[in-house]
């Protein structure tokens, strides 16, 4: 993933965000009103200056996958989709509102349920930034990982051990790649 560069920090704020209509209606099985929520959704998206990584608007729940500018939170970026997508979403499909018996349908006024499930996404795992908080804020740990030999550090790409861990973590993963290809090859 790509950083991005704001007036005052540079970083990325990326997340996986999962929420679903009220009553876990199939509401979105219709083409037409899913086609309209995808479109509500990017409309919000240009917008707020948020950028939708991928998006997948299934039959009774929504995966969005968003980078989002540091001044807005994940509820209220959340706030956002929701509420711009359910008014355009009653204006444009009023007869959702109405109550007709045998018919499943948003009575209570709210397209989306209250509750919302999200990740935040990075380029890291955690156990790598773990690794680089504690080994880059302790002398002692780092002159000892430097000193055992495990590492001998590459002056022409960097010094820095976060990216020597995760150049270490490709390494092993292309040698266990090695090993099983001449596993399957000699049996």
């Amino acid at each position: 993933m790509k950083t991005e560069s704001y007036s005052h920090c540079h970083g990325e704020s990326s997340f996986h965000i999962v929420f679903s209509p009220k009553y876990r209606h199939d509401v979105f099985g219709k083409d037409e009103i899913k086609t309209f929520c995808e479109k509500c959704f990017n409309e919000v998206a240009s917008k707020e200056n948020f950028d939708i990584r991928a998006l997948k608007v299934m039959e009774d729940h929504v995966h969005l996958f968003v980078s989002i500018p540091p001044k807005f939170s994940v509820s209220e970026t959340v706030q956002y989709f929701k509420g711009y997508s359910a008014r355009k979403i009653f204006l444009e499909f009023s007869w959702l509102k109405q109550f007709e018996i045998g018919e499943k349908r948003f009575w209570g006024g709210h397209l989306w349920s209250r509750g919302y499930f999200f990740r935040s996404v990075g380029s890291t795992t955690d156990q790598a930034v773990e690794f680089y908080i504690k080994l880059s804020q302790d002398k002692k740990q780092r002159e000892k990982y430097y000193s055992t030999g495990k590492i001998k550090t590459n002056k022409a790409t960097t010094e820095d051990p976060y990216i020597e861990f995760l150049q270490n973590k490709l390494k092993q993963a292309e040698r266990k790649h090695e090993q099983r290809t001449l596993s399957t090859f000699f049996l």
